[in-house]
């Protein structure tokens, strides 16, 4: 008995990899955006700034990472990991003026605050926030301003 017809087999070529990014962004959405404010934070010379920052939707970050840097990711202003403050490799001008503020962070507030503000600190910011498996970033703006005085 002969076959009837032909049985035609199309093969696209997928690599391996592109399908696991496929797979992964559809069954693994973002767990979370992180959210700083859009207009430049102002700070006085000499004075305290806090760098706003939060997670949305509102959720626990005390058991995540949380890195403030400019611009080199590795060296850093500001890191939270393990549940405590790490200084190892924080950038030497930044040393002994940065705290990060947990009083929120269960709730997803993750702001820095930065003492003695010198001109230098002027720039950009990001605050990136890191759980086992999920990783997002923002980038606020800081502006350094004089406090000026004028004697009557």
């Amino acid at each position: 008995m002969e076959p009837i017809g032909r049985v035609l087999h199309i093969r696209f070529p997928l690599s391996s990899d592109l399908l696991f990014v496929v797979i992964v962004l559809v069954h693994f959405p973002a767990k979370f955006t992180v959210i700083g404010p859009r207009d430049p934070v102002t700070a006085i010379l000499g004075q305290e700034t806090v760098l706003p920052c939060h997670l949305s939707p509102r959720m626990s970050a005390a058991n995540m990472e949380v890195r403030w840097f400019r611009p080199e990711f590795l060296s850093f202003v500001h890191l939270y990991r393990d549940g405590k403050d790490q200084f190892d490799r924080q950038m030497p001008e930044y040393q002994g003026r940065t705290e990060l503020l947990k009083a929120g962070l269960t709730d997803g507030n993750v702001p820095l605050r930065i003492f003695n503000i010198r001109h230098s600190d002027e720039g950009q910011y990001h605050c990136f926030v890191q759980d086992d498996t999920f990783h997002e970033e923002t980038i606020l703006e800081l502006q350094v301003a004089d406090l000026l005085t004028t004697e009557i």
